[in-house]
Protein backbone atom coordinates (compact mmCIF):
# COMPACT_ATOMS: atom_id res chain seq x y z
CA UNK A 1 0.00 0.00 0.00
CA UNK A 2 1.64 3.28 -1.13
CA UNK A 3 1.10 6.51 1.80
CA UNK A 4 2.14 9.64 1.07
CA UNK A 5 5.15 11.31 2.90
CA UNK A 6 5.58 15.48 3.06
CA UNK A 7 8.54 17.23 3.59
CA UNK A 8 8.31 20.74 5.15
CA UNK A 9 10.85 23.00 5.91
CA UNK A 10 10.15 26.15 7.82
CA UNK A 11 12.52 28.45 7.14
CA UNK A 12 11.70 30.68 10.34
CA UNK A 13 13.01 34.68 10.73
CA UNK A 14 16.08 35.51 12.70
CA UNK A 15 16.29 34.50 16.17
CA UNK A 16 12.10 32.89 16.21
CA UNK A 17 12.73 29.32 16.28
CA UNK A 18 12.23 28.84 19.87
CA UNK A 19 9.27 30.90 20.23
CA UNK A 20 7.88 28.91 17.15
CA UNK A 21 8.24 25.26 18.51
CA UNK A 22 7.14 26.77 22.10
CA UNK A 23 3.73 28.02 20.58
CA UNK A 24 4.05 24.42 18.43
CA UNK A 25 4.21 22.82 21.03
CA UNK A 26 1.37 24.26 23.64
CA UNK A 27 -0.92 24.14 21.07
CA UNK A 28 -0.82 20.43 20.71
CA UNK A 29 -0.12 20.67 16.86
CA UNK A 30 2.15 17.09 16.38
CA UNK A 31 -0.82 15.58 19.19
CA UNK A 32 -3.58 16.39 17.50
CA UNK A 33 -2.47 15.73 13.63
CA UNK A 34 -1.43 12.73 14.51
CA UNK A 35 -4.88 11.79 15.98
CA UNK A 36 -6.83 12.37 12.33
CA UNK A 37 -7.98 9.60 10.55
CA UNK A 38 -5.57 8.85 7.69
CA UNK A 39 -2.15 10.08 9.26
CA UNK A 40 0.69 7.59 10.19
CA UNK A 41 3.02 10.02 11.18
CA UNK A 42 4.14 13.55 12.12
CA UNK A 43 7.49 14.64 13.36
CA UNK A 44 8.63 17.72 14.17
CA UNK A 45 12.74 18.38 13.58
CA UNK A 46 14.96 20.70 14.85
CA UNK A 47 17.75 20.54 11.75
CA UNK A 48 21.35 20.78 12.62
CA UNK A 49 22.64 22.47 9.32
CA UNK A 50 20.00 25.68 10.65
CA UNK A 51 19.60 27.61 14.03
CA UNK A 52 16.18 29.18 11.89
CA UNK A 53 14.57 26.17 10.29
CA UNK A 54 11.85 23.76 11.69
CA UNK A 55 11.14 20.57 9.69
CA UNK A 56 7.93 18.30 10.24
CA UNK A 57 7.86 15.00 8.51
CA UNK A 58 4.16 13.59 7.45
CA UNK A 59 3.41 10.46 6.53
CA UNK A 60 -0.36 9.97 4.90
CA UNK A 61 -3.10 7.47 4.13
CA UNK A 62 -3.88 8.98 1.13
CA UNK A 63 -4.36 12.12 -0.19
CA UNK A 64 -7.36 12.76 1.04
CA UNK A 65 -6.28 12.39 4.74
CA UNK A 66 -3.67 15.31 3.92
CA UNK A 67 -5.66 17.31 2.27
CA UNK A 68 -8.87 17.18 4.94
CA UNK A 69 -5.75 17.65 7.77
CA UNK A 70 -5.01 20.94 5.58
CA UNK A 71 -9.04 21.71 6.90
CA UNK A 72 -8.68 21.54 10.47
CA UNK A 73 -8.78 23.88 13.57
CA UNK A 74 -4.92 22.88 14.49
CA UNK A 75 -3.97 23.52 11.12
CA UNK A 76 -5.53 27.15 10.88
CA UNK A 77 -3.28 27.55 14.16
CA UNK A 78 -0.76 26.65 12.38
CA UNK A 79 -1.01 28.78 9.70
CA UNK A 80 -1.29 31.93 12.34
CA UNK A 81 2.02 30.63 13.44
CA UNK A 82 3.39 30.93 10.40
CA UNK A 83 2.16 34.24 8.98
CA UNK A 84 3.92 35.68 12.52
CA UNK A 85 7.12 33.19 12.35
CA UNK A 86 7.58 32.14 9.15
CA UNK A 87 9.43 33.45 6.13
CA UNK A 88 9.79 31.01 3.36
CA UNK A 89 8.10 27.65 3.36
CA UNK A 90 9.60 24.38 1.30
CA UNK A 91 7.50 21.81 1.14
CA UNK A 92 8.24 17.91 -0.88
CA UNK A 93 5.76 15.19 -1.68
CA UNK A 94 6.77 11.75 -1.84
CA UNK A 95 4.68 8.59 -2.85
CA UNK A 96 6.12 5.75 -0.91
CA UNK A 97 5.56 1.72 -1.01
CA UNK A 98 6.98 -0.73 1.49
CA UNK A 99 9.57 -2.60 1.34
CA UNK A 100 9.03 -6.41 2.30
CA UNK A 101 5.11 -5.51 4.12
CA UNK A 102 2.38 -4.26 3.92
CA UNK A 103 1.89 -1.82 6.32
CA UNK A 104 2.10 1.60 5.83
CA UNK A 105 4.11 1.75 9.05
CA UNK A 106 7.12 -0.54 7.21
CA UNK A 107 7.48 2.44 4.25
CA UNK A 108 10.94 3.82 3.33
CA UNK A 109 11.74 6.50 0.78
CA UNK A 110 13.48 5.02 -1.93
Amino acid sequence: MKCLFVQVRYFLKSGCRSDFYQKFRDNNIREMSQAEDGNIDYELYLPQDSENDICILEKWKDIHSQEKHEQTFHSAILDELKEKYVKKIEIKKYWLEPFGGDEASDVKLR
